[in-house]
């Protein structure tokens, strides 16, 4: 927290300016800066590869070819290359059991390898499923049958052959084979893909002369998926992991670079260095990336143009006359990481770089930060291990990965592993049951004897608190450090009060979501990567008082749109290679939420009118898919609440009230858009949905599900939104407070969407002191636990068994503390009027709170003793404030500095 170590130290209204004297923040935001255009003369251009080095796949289908328990399916391959996996696509009748056992078997139709797949916690869906194959096979003639256990099953197909294409060198390859049923050929090509190992990553370059003086020159570039680019062996920027991922065929995002201080007169080479990240992908995982429609070998685009001392411009463009050769990354797996041998890459033959077709997507500047190294750690502990290892505690959870400086023999290896926990031996622990292969590992191999050499990888990040570092050979490591890749978003916030839990909550909130904000706000840097449209919406409110997010999350928002289906829909992940595509209210409302968010916290119109037809149309979707009110589909629902995956209630509650919340926010944006019979109609059918719920799950003063029993979600959601009739508020708060009270002993007991609005919920109906004992509980559900366990991120799940350590949608929570214990609240949009409004709870006896405004600073820092508020607020020039304490009227106060003395009013 800014500032928060001197404020400690003194107190807290010994200033005479309040809390402006203990803050760094800015005096307000800055405006947002312009790309520069570009006049392209340059073509993409890839390196030839191999086919035994790409992917074999089936990725369309027009029709599902069902088989029942006692029969099989199957489809037939030609692998190119050695294997590790096969991914394919399997559909259950929804809600029905199912099992099958997934064979795969050589030429002779001999079982080399199989598994069971059943319906587990994870639905069904695009390429969800993958046979992984740990030591591989080679190349040749391979069977995938699919025989069910128990239930019907389907597998998307193909009726025909896929239409032929030549083979541009970068391209994935068709399936080679026949579908099967029972032994018998039948028609078409089933769904499936074939992941081969993949080539190392390619490494391009061209020389050019530049004939004298340099008056100004800029670079623009992309390399897909990441691209790293030299001048003269210098590199041209501080960012990594570029460019932001996308949906590739809609979207391709480049950057700009000023190398006039690069360029030298006589002769100058650029280099371009590409890693595979979200477009190139390789290696099995549950959702797919590694068969993407977009997917080919890395490509790249480089332009760079200078003006001579003549004033005379000057072009280098990347073409057929660029050279490529295979790097030093000889492996680069999304989910596992990367191994680097700079020795083969010396031996690398150079070839003339190969023109490609672009990747589809319109090339647009990239306007959001990029992820950049932030800072260096040294290990606060290091623990040696058999074998060579050490195990080095960084002592926090954090994203990035790992440098370190290596010397020893020629082909001596460095294996380091990341991990967020421990084993009981005390060795790293890391499995991805969602990706094929060791998960977060990467491996270094000297080059040279008796030389020492630093090393950092380049193309990935991990999430860890935890590396072990393992030399192979006769080798010593030293000066291991973690590097920190954060994006450079402007902090905006301030927060502190005298509880510690609530400090530590707000505080974990903006660590653990910077710690996932890489290109997309993602939902663990670990397990997954993927941006979960439901993490980020849910979050979105609390973490707006920490970060700028107009740029990252207007890029974002950008990708929504190109990720939607033909209907408007918006899948759970964004972007995605096709999987989560169904419709889910409580997920992607991001849609809907985040711009309206966007605008409530900056004032701008744009946030609006920029999205307001996507917002209009996912919105109509979501009515058409639920005609009766009641959403009658699949849904997240109220995910991981205490104990559970899914909420005992079933995902119908939660579904259906996040679909009053939506369509009622998309009747606040057309208002505000000047649309008011749209609006009206919106909250015509927005009341629809209320009635429905109501009449479906009210039940003698609260809501809920038969044979269930009271759920907080079921009573929260309908309170949160309005949905309850006004003759019942009463009956259902109250019915919440005795759950809390008595049932759960002052703990929550709800999943990630309803813990959201938990305690905004009680406080507004008249329990704010229940709010405070649900968000200080110290034991299990609750945050204080985390905090009790030295914890600096927040957790996925509110147990123990919780899969990551930094995970930030548990933290939505937040957006109440800051409000409430802080006491800055915005009341219209831009925060031109705001409330100074601190609740009162014996304990919490002083917070402060700051905010810097698109109007300017916004503070108070208050406290309350000896039955006296004394409050220092700070009010921006173009803004009005109102203090509204327990007990007095609302007094309200214009631009600048205000200390008050008020007493206290008890009731």
């Amino acid at each position: 927290m800014v500032g928060a170590g001197r404020a400690r130290s003194r107190s807290l209204l010994d200033e005479e300016d309040g809390v402006s004297a203990r803050s760094t923040l800015p005096e307000s935001l800055p405006p947002l800066a312009s790309p520069v255009p570009v006049r392209w003369s340059a073509q993409w251009i890839g390196k030839r590869t191999d086919p035994a080095h790409r992917i074999s796949r089936s990725v369309t289908s027009d029709h599902v070819a069902r088989v029942e328990p006692g029969h099989w399916i199957g489809q037939s391959f030609t692998a190119p290359g050695p294997f590790t996996a096969v991914g394919f696509d399997l559909v259950g009748d929804p809600g029905a059991e199912v099992r099958c056992l997934v064979e795969l078997c050589g030429a002779d139709g001999a079982v080399l390898a199989d598994q069971v797949v059943e319906r587990g916690i994870v639905r069904w869906d695009r390429f969800a499923h993958f046979l992984e194959l740990p030591d591989g096979l080679g190349a040749g003639e391979y069977l995938l049958r699919v025989r069910p256990v128990v239930g019907r099953l389907g597998w998307p197909t193909l009726s025909g052959p896929a239409p032929e294409r030549p083979d541009d060198g970068v391209s994935p390859l068709p399936v080679v084979g026949w579908a099967v049923r029972d032994g018998v050929r039948e028609p078409g090509v089933r769904v499936i893909g074939v992941e081969t190992v993949p080539a190392p990553d390619p490494v391009f370059r061209t020389s050019f002369e530049v004939p004298g003086e340099v008056r100004g020159a800029r670079l623009s570039a992309v390399g897909l998926g990441y691209g790293e680019f030299r001048i003269n062996g210098r590199a041209v920027t501080d960012d990594v992991l570029e460019p932001a991922q996308t949906t590739y065929d809609r979207t391709v995002l480049y950057r700009t670079y000023d190398v006039t201080a690069l360029l030298r007169a006589g002769r100058n080479t650029l280099t371009a260095e590409l890693g595979r990240g979200f477009y190139a992908a390789r290696g099995a995982n549950t959702w797919g990336w590694n068969f993407a429609r977009w997917h080919r070998e890395p490509v790249v685009l480089a332009q760079l143009e200078y003006i001579d001392g003549a004033g005379e411009r000057h072009v280098v463009a990347s073409g057929p006359d660029w050279e490529a050769a295979e790097g030093a990354v000889t492996s680069d797996l999304l989910y596992v990481g990367e191994t680097t041998d700079p020795g083969r890459a010396r031996r690398a033959e150079w070839e003339p770089a190969l023109v490609v077709e672009p990747p589809g997507g319109e090339l647009k500047p990239a306007t959001a930060p990029a992820v950049r190294r932030a800072d260096v750690l040294a290990p606060m502990s290091s623990t040696p291990l058999a074998d060579g290892v050490v195990v080095h505690d960084f002592g926090e959870v954090l994203a990035g990965r790992i440098r370190l400086i290596a010397v020893g023999e020629a082909g001596a290896e460095i294996v380091v592993r990341y991990a967020e926990q421990l084993d009981e031996d005390g060795s790293v622990h890391s499995r991805n049951p969602l990706a094929a292969g060791p998960a977060q590992v990467d491996r270094f191999v000297l080059a040279d004897s008796g030389t020492g050499a630093a090393w950092e990888p380049r193309f990935s990040y991990k999430g860890f608190r935890y590396a072990s570092v393992q030399t192979l050979g006769r080798a010593a490591v030293s000066e291991v450090r973690a590097v920190r890749l954060e994006t450079p978003v402007a902090r905006v916030g301030e927060f502190e009060c005298a509880n510690d839990v609530l400090t530590w909550i707000v505080d974990a909130t903006a660590r653990t979501f910077r710690n996932n904000l890489h290109g997309v706000p993602t939902d663990t840097p670990v397990y997954e990567k993927n941006g979960w449209t439901a993490d980020a919406h849910l979050a979105t409110e609390a973490v707006l008082h920490h970060v700028d997010l107009r740029e990252s999350f207007g890029k974002w928002l950008d990708d929504h749109v190109d990720a939607r289906d033909e209907h408007g829909v918006v899948p759970q992940i964004v972007p995605t290679p096709d999987w989560g595509r169904a419709a889910d209210p409580a997920w992607s409302a991001s849609m809907v939420l985040i711009p309206w968010y966007l605008y409530r916290e900056y004032g701008d119109r744009t946030f609006l009118e920029r999205y307001a037809e996507p917002i209009r149309t996912y919105t109509d979707r979501l009515l058409d898919l639920a005609p009766d009110g009641l959403w009658p589909h699949h849904s997240w629902g109220d995910w991981l609440s205490p104990g559970h995956h899914f909420a005992p209630e079933g995902p119908v509650p939660t579904a259906t009230m996040m679909l009053r919340h939506v369509v009622s926010r998309c009747a606040d944006i057309l208002e505000v858009l000047g649309e008011t019979s749209g609006a009206e109609r919106y909250r015509a059918a927005s009341d629809v949905v209320a009635t429905a719920y109501h009449q479906r799950f009210f039940d003698n003063g609260s809501y809920r599900a038969p044979g269930v029993g009271y759920r907080q979600a079921m009573n929260v959601l309908p309170l949160a939104f309005g949905a309850v009739p006004a003759e019942h508020v009463t009956a259902v708060a109250e019915g919440l407070f005795a759950d809390v009270e008595h049932r759960t002993g002052g703990h929550l007991d709800c999943g990630a969407v309803a813990a959201k609005h938990l305690l905004p919920v009680l406080a507004e109906h008249g329990r704010p002191d229940l709010a405070i004992t649900v968000a200080t509980r110290r034991d299990r559900p609750g945050w204080g636990v985390w905090r009790e366990a030295g914890a600096a991120t927040l957790m996925e799940s509110w147990d123990e068994t919780a899969r990551s350590h930094n995970h930030y949608f548990l933290g939505a929570a937040a957006a109440w503390i800051q409000q409430a214990v802080g006491g800055l609240r915005p009341t219209s949009p831009g925060w031109a009027t705001f409330d100074v409004a601190p609740i009162l709870d014996d304990r919490v006896g002083w917070a402060r709170a700051a905010h810097t405004t698109v109007r300017g600073r916004a503070a108070v820092a208050w406290r309350r003793s000896g039955g006296v508020w004394e409050l220092d607020v700070e009010v921006p020039e173009t803004a009005v404030a109102a203090v509204r304490l327990p007990g007095h009227p609302g007094r309200p106060l214009r631009g600048g500095r205000h200390a008050l003395r008020v007493p206290v009013v008890t009731t």
